[in-house]
């Protein structure tokens, strides 16, 4: 285990005791996935999507979640589960949609099933989502629409990989955090206190013929206009498409594809769009649209997530030292179409009784890692 460069932190302006300190939550939550302590004495952070998200939507509940590894006991999201299931049938689509013999209706129906009842989804079923879709026979139905809009006699594109992680390798650097303190050039490696790197998981990457991308799949409960404007300056679109320009020249030798692909533009992500609402016509309940990001907006994205990871470890070591964090009340209710998960806890009237709240309704689990989904 390398030795924390203390003298480095103290120059930046944090204090021994802070960084003993962040040592200490680490140690007592060995789960956390996404800090390291480099050969070098410093840190670095592999940060996904969903983990950034989370800390600008409220540093105190990124602290319940991916740092203390908090979730109740007994409940479960509608919106997180119905998305994991449909993203894990879309991605055994397109590994096995050009297999000769593949057959859409026992994936529609029988795998989609073995899926559902693994998922638990029946939890849901006084959610109304899940009697606007009509439980898992309206789910097979959703399926069966879906092959055939983007059947494979239909699809023009070229699917080069699924279930594509990236991040513990450091694939993807966003940047390092300088020592701003001490008088010294930027380029001195002694100076870089934080390392940080992309992490995330591509669905599906695809080439079109004129350029290779994520292919991605955003689930509605029904369609209100555009719906790209819902994630046309949505940071995780944007990140994937940053990813792909940084992976795919060795995705391509580890895949054993023709070097020609290099050739295309990585500047795009195509979303498919689709309604949880059945639609009169079948056709009308799916939407596939482009979603482009010239090199300035790549780069603007780049700077926006270094200074995302630099915020998140000042308040992880501020939260190290008081385990306090500060919360954004206006996301406490409508949280992503729900109740904030620890709203219970934070409704208390003493942190005697917060602590009695946690104890009795919510558990601590291994913190999610998105490359091992």
């Amino acid at each position: 285990m390398p030795d924390l460069n203390i003298p480095l932190y103290v120059d930046a302006g944090f204090s021994a005791f802070e960084m003993r300190a962040l040592e200490s939550l680490l140690a007592s939550n060995p789960s956390i996935h996404w800090i390291k302590l480099t050969d070098e004495g410093t840190y670095e952070l592999i940060l996904d999507n969903s983990i950034m998200s989370c800390f600008r939507t409220c540093p105190s509940l990124f602290m319940m979640t991916w740092v203390e590894g908090f979730a109740p006991k007994i409940g479960k999201s509608w919106i997180l589960d119905f998305g994991t299931i449909f993203h894990k049938l879309v991605e055994i689509y397109y590994k096995e949609f050009r297999t000769p013999g593949f057959d859409r209706i026992k994936w529609a129906t029988e795998i989609a099933k073995e899926e559902w009842i693994a998922a638990n989804m029946k939890f849901h079923r006084d959610h109304k989502e899940y009697n606007t879709i009509g439980g898992l026979p309206g789910f097979a139905s959703l399926l069966l629409e879906y092959a055939s809009r983007f059947s494979a006699d239909n699809e023009r594109i070229r699917v080069i990989g699924t279930e594509i992680a990236f991040g513990r390798n450091r694939e993807v650097p966003l940047g390092s955090v300088y020592n701003m303190v001490r008088d010294a050039p930027r380029s001195d490696f002694a100076n870089v206190y934080l390392r940080v790197f992309l992490a995330g998981r591509i669905d599906v990457l695809i080439d079109d013929r004129t350029s290779i991308g994520p292919l991605d799949h955003k689930t509605k409960g029904s369609f209100r206009g555009d719906p790209s404007k819902f994630y046309e300056i949505d940071e995780g679109p944007t990140g994937y498409i940053y990813a792909v320009n940084q992976i795919l020249p060795k995705l391509l030798k580890e895949l054993n594809l023709e070097e020609s692909l290099l050739e295309r533009s990585c500047n795009k992500i195509l979303m498919n769009y689709i309604s949880k609402t059945p639609t009169q016509d079948p056709a009308e309940r799916f939407k596939r649209l482009p979603i482009f990001k010239t090199s300035d907006q790549l780069e603007s994205y780049r700077r926006r997530m270094l200074l995302t990871a630099e915020d998140l470890f000042r308040a992880l070591i501020r939260y190290a030292v008081s385990k306090e964090a500060s919360r954004s009340t206006n996301n406490c209710t409508g949280l992503y179409g729900s109740d904030c998960p620890f709203l219970a806890v934070h409704r208390q009237v003493s942190k005697e009784n917060e602590l009695m709240m946690l104890s009795a309704n919510y558990e601590k689990r291994p913190i999610w890692n998105t490359e091992e989904a």
